[in-house]
């Protein structure tokens, strides 16, 4: 392949006369635009991308902070769900993903800084948030453009948040789910939730504990669990609570994994989904619909929160002007065959 030399040795000028050629600058005589044009197309000479983003000082890259831990980021496949969906956009705009995933919260703080500060990225999307955000904050007081993907920490409503969000409602769809249970007659419903120190989960145990209390009913912690991402961390922490003394007859989980590991501890204890136990999840995964019986769960539009976050964060790269947006996207209940009418 010819390179940037071997255009400018053929054409008789300097490497940066054609830099500037190929970068369309203004301050190149007529003649020697034409003499190096001949070079280019006599060499079928392509510029190095890179190079012009260098030049230029804009290497059109969005920093993607994904999962917000190692173990977040790799072990939940949906996440790509939302990337596909961001960089659908970003790819319109002809601008990158750089996916950034750090093992503590400090660290993929200063490397996101460093980027901002050292030119590399144009914005950021944040996918996720912990209940303390540091980073949010940070990019806050940069006044760098970026955009949260999920529910916003510490502000009770989400058309407050002083950046650009998009989220689902969480709190909201775990009420909607728990209250499902209670109108097909479940009294004793337990629930399965994941670290809350993220805020989405955070919302969503809320909207279990508001479902219940409305209800008129008492708050049993034995019917709490946490767990982690992995079905078989689930599995024992619900073993233990299907075998307290007044079981659950409906269990309630903060994403579709979870559920998964209660219909896997349920079939090792031979009790029959939904005969003896129903079960709803959250975020209607791919696996859902593939275990058995299918899963009823909680849809969220993964795709579409990408795609909307990616158009927020473009406008706003393109007009830093651009007003704050906070999105909020409807979820539905998908009504499948583990919850039974007692």
């Amino acid at each position: 392949m010819a390179t940037i030399k071997d255009v400018a040795r053929l054409a008789g000028v300097s490497i940066s006369t054609v830099s500037r050629v190929t970068n369309n600058a203004s301050n190149v005589s007529p003649a020697i635009r034409r003499k190096v044009l001949r070079a280019v197309k006599a060499l079928n000479y392509t510029p190095s991308i890179v190079a012009r983003s260098l030049e230029s000082r804009s290497m059109n890259n969005i920093a993607v902070v994904m999962g917000r831990t190692m173990d977040q980021a790799f072990s939940n496949p949906d996440f790509f769900t939302i990337l596909q969906g961001l960089t659908s956009t970003l790819v319109e705009q002809e601008y990158n993903a750089l996916l950034l995933t750090n093992l503590k919260q400090t660290v993929e703080t200063e490397h996101c800084i460093k980027l901002i500060h050292s030119g590399a990225i144009q914005g950021v999307a944040v996918v996720g948030s912990f209940v303390q955000d540091p980073l949010l904050s940070r990019l806050v007081d940069e006044e760098f453009p970026f955009v949260l993907i999920g529910y916003p920490p510490d502000y009770p409503d989400i058309y407050t948040t002083p950046y650009n969000t998009v989220s689902t409602d969480d709190k909201k769809s775990a009420y909607m789910a728990v209250r499902y249970l209670l109108d097909h007659g479940h009294r004793r419903i337990g629930m399965v939730h994941a670290s809350l120190a993220y805020a989405s989960n955070r919302k969503r145990y809320d909207g279990y504990i508001e479902a219940i209390t409305e209800a008129g009913l008492r708050i049993d912690h034995m019917l709490i669990t946490s767990s982690g991402h992995e079905v078989s961390e689930t599995v024992p922490a619900v073993t233990r609570m299907l075998n307290v003394v007044h079981p659950p007859t409906a269990i309630f989980c903060t994403d579709d994994y979870k559920a998964t590991g209660v219909l896997r501890a349920a079939l090792q204890l031979g009790i029959r989904v939904p005969e003896e136990l129903s079960v709803i999840g959250h975020n209607n995964y791919r696996i859902s619909e593939l275990v058995t019986p299918p899963l009823t769960t909680v849809s969220i539009p993964l795709f579409e929160l990408g795609h909307r976050g990616g158009e927020i964060l473009m406008n706003k790269i393109a007009d830093p002007s651009t007003p704050i947006q906070n999105v909020l996207l409807d979820s539905q209940m998908l009504i499948r065959d583990t919850v039974r009418n007692i």
